[in-house]
């Protein structure tokens, strides 16, 4: 991580950028080393599925921020593997839902531990107060980029 950025280069974005890359390679080396066979998408995927009952892929497109194309084949991975099902909506067979199985429900019960592990990996040199703190603060500039605040600045 240290050629991620220097002390030279005091970029917010670029240190962001580096943080998320970091919790990323974390990550999928606990999943790799629990035999999960995940990447981090797969893992995005399995954990926006898991806080909802079903959903209709362009929802979930949206949701992880991927194109059609790419959904795709990451849910036939996924339903390969059988940690979700799609299924053609009754009243509509055009709408297809999507939805965790039995097994993906319990993978998300074992992986959502391993990423908590890396969390506080993660934050493990931060007392609590300060852990709140960043917290709170990142809150407050993602709350401002999502506000549209900036566009002003254009």
């Amino acid at each position: 991580m240290a050629s991620c950025m220097t002390p030279e280069d005091p970029s917010l974005g670029l240190l962001i950028h580096c943080v998320r890359l970091g919790l990323i390679r974390h990550l999928e080396q606990a999943l790799e080393n629990d035999g999960c066979g995940l990447n981090f998408t797969q893992f995005r995927t399995i954990k926006v599925l898991s806080e909802a009952e079903s959903i209709t892929p362009s929802e979930l497109a949206r949701a992880l921020d991927h194109d059609a194309g790419a959904l795709t084949r990451l849910l036939d991975r996924l339903q390969e593997k059988g940690y979700v099902r799609r299924k053609p909506r009754d009243d509509d067979r055009r709408v297809v839902d999507v939805s965790l199985t039995e097994a993906g429900r319990a993978l998300w019960n074992s992986i959502r531990v391993t990423a908590d592990r890396v969390s506080a990996l993660a934050q493990s040199n931060l007392s609590a107060a300060e852990q709140a703190q960043l917290f709170a603060l990142l809150t407050r500039v993602r709350t401002t980029l999502e506000g549209g605040a900036l566009r002003e600045i254009a």
